[in-house]
């Protein structure tokens, strides 16, 4: 791997952790990173912590460098700068972009439209199978499905994208040397090998610690034209990387859940919030523009008697369509209460969606 000047001192100011903003601050004080390593050793030297000026130190040698580049390639891991060609420009778009990106896998999963599908890392079941069957249907669209390759939802996209040979790109919190958790080592392997892309912004070994989760979330954002909420908490990651893509100016869906449940207390928050509500991968295409991508889907199959509140939804929408609003007013219960049954009724075909986000029944 050659690598120039510039680039080398790119690689040796992420090795240490320096922050994307501060090595902003640092080419725009200095003029580049190459004038950062040369003024390391002399009085000129900026201020680090303690913590990342040692392994500047222990690293500010070519040789050293070197070194690294070829372990680099002994673990098939590449390099994507901010200034490539390759580097996806929709990341490069928000606002604090990472500067250098580790990657394993298949760049080209990049040049495809990307969603993000995140959540708990605790889903119900119900979460679980929502998560997978989006993911499929993205990739089934031929759309790339990113998440961050946690436990929980992140696991059930990402599985649910291979199930259908499709493209998905795993965010790492941490090196990719040092997955995390552990257990979903196979997971990445299968990704990396050339069924999708692993992509961490932290050095090879780099553990996985609180503070970096954030920045991983607004990679997955940044690397979308929108992200979806399936379940989780209003102080959860999910959550995060909903903001990072609301103030990145990206589309943002949430998966309506059963009300009381704490997983679906995030969604239902953004969607009060003006979140679009989606039932499946039809929803988040459609809202997206990527209609022609769209493969014919499988009919819903029949529904089991409907419940009580299910039916007086539809008793309603016989006088006339309606939205949330109306149909509480109208059946006299809550908003999340209307917001859940009419999400579930839209995924089995009972209702269908307007423009306004008003509902009717198919034959109307």
């Amino acid at each position: 791997m050659e690598l120039s000047p510039e680039k080398r001192a790119l690689l040796w100011l992420s090795s240490a952790e320096v922050s994307a903003h501060r090595v902003s601050a640092l080419v725009d004080q200095l003029g580049s990173a190459r004038a950062v390593w040369e003024a390391f050793s002399t009085d000129a030297c900026p201020k680090f912590m303690p913590k990342a000026k040692k392994t500047l130190e222990e690293l500010h040698s070519e040789a050293k460098i070197d070194a690294l580049i070829r372990r680099l390639e002994e673990k098939h891991v590449h390099l994507l700068f901010a200034d490539d060609e390759a580097f996806p420009p929709l990341l490069a778009e928000i606002p604090d972009p990472p500067f250098l990106l580790y990657y394993a896998g298949k760049p080209e999963c990049l040049t495809k439209p990307c969603v993000a599908v995140v959540g708990t890392r605790t889903p119900s079941d119900y979460g679980r199978h929502m998560a997978a069957d989006i993911a499929r249907g993205l990739c089934e669209a031929g759309v790339t499905v990113v998440s961050g390759l946690a436990r929980g939802i992140d696991y059930a996209a990402h599985e649910g994208a291979l199930s259908v040979n499709g493209c998905t790109v795993g965010v790492l919190g941490s090196g990719i040397n040092r997955p995390y958790p552990s257990e979903h080592t196979p997971m990445l392997r299968q990704i990396a090998s050339g069924k999708g892309l692993i992509i961490s912004e932290f050095p090879l070994d780099a553990t996985p610690m609180p503070f970096h989760f954030p920045y991983r979330n607004r990679i997955i954002a940044g690397l979308s034209v929108g992200t979806v909420f399936v379940e989780g908490r209003i102080q959860s990651g999910g959550m995060h990387t909903v903001t990072s893509a609301l103030d990145q100016g990206r589309e943002v869906f949430a998966v309506p859940g059963q009300t009381g449940y704490i997983g679906a207390e995030g969604p239902l928050a953004i969607m009060r919030e003006g979140a679009r509500l989606v039932t499946g991968a039809r929803d988040i295409l459609e809202d997206l523009s990527l209609v022609p991508l769209m493969q014919p889907l499988r009919r819903p199959k029949k529904q089991p008697p409907l419940p009580p509140l299910q039916r007086q939804i539809i008793r309603a929408l016989r006088i006339q369509p309606m939205n949330i609003d109306e149909l509480a007013a109208a059946l006299k219960t809550g908003t999340d209460e209307i917001m859940t049954e009419a999400g579930i009724m839209e995924i089995s075909g009972l209702i269908r969606r307007e423009a306004g986000n008003s509902f009717a029944l198919p034959n109307q």
